[in-house]
């Protein structure tokens, strides 16, 4: 049996590509601490084949279990620094695919929720969020709120404005 294809987090089965497994380590690699801490095109390739040796059995992986193995493989190679950066690469990515769910959650209550049924069509009494135009203006408030909170803001602002230590009035990009 040869590994042939990666499960992605969504369902969806693809065909495994060494090249994104390198690409990961090369990326975590870039942000290692200081000079002395990076990889270098040897201990790349290392790192890569062993996590290859460790899936070789398997016909069909998941994303996540690749990810842990490629962590698991640069720590027992000694490269602690650089898997320190890949788990908060991971950490980030989760960090925003979360962020994206929520705000297609907040998509679908916009489109498809009464306003008497939701706060989040409720908190403007100026707007008529059941109306065509105030869905467009809703709309366009969640997604500067998700841009400012995921590309603008520092993330211990974006922390203490969901914990209420701040609250930051309007998220509009001007």
């Amino acid at each position: 049996m040869q590994l042939t294809k990666v499960r992605k987090r969504s369902g969806q089965r693809v065909n495994y590509d060494r090249e994104k497994i390198f690409s990961a380590i090369v990326g975590a690699n870039r942000d290692a601490s200081t000079p002395a801490d990076k990889l270098s095109d040897a201990d790349l390739e290392l790192v890569t084949n062993s996590v290859e040796r460790s899936i070789a059995d398997k016909e069909i992986i998941d994303v996540e279990s690749i990810q842990d193995l490629v962590e698991k493989c640069l720590m027992a190679h000694g490269f602690f620094d650089v898997a320190k950066q890949f788990i908060v690469y991971r950490q980030k990515h989760s960090q925003r695919r979360a962020a994206q769910k929520k705000l297609m959650d907040t998509y679908r209550d916009i489109f498809f929720a009464d306003s008497v049924d939701i706060d989040l069509k409720r908190d403007n009494a100026n707007i008529n969020t059941d109306a065509s135009m105030g869905i467009m203006l809703k709309l366009g408030a969640e997604s500067s709120k998700y841009f400012v909170d995921n590309y603008v803001l520092p993330e211990e602002f974006v922390q203490a404005d969901k914990e209420n230590w701040i609250h930051i009035h309007e998220k509009v990009v001007a």
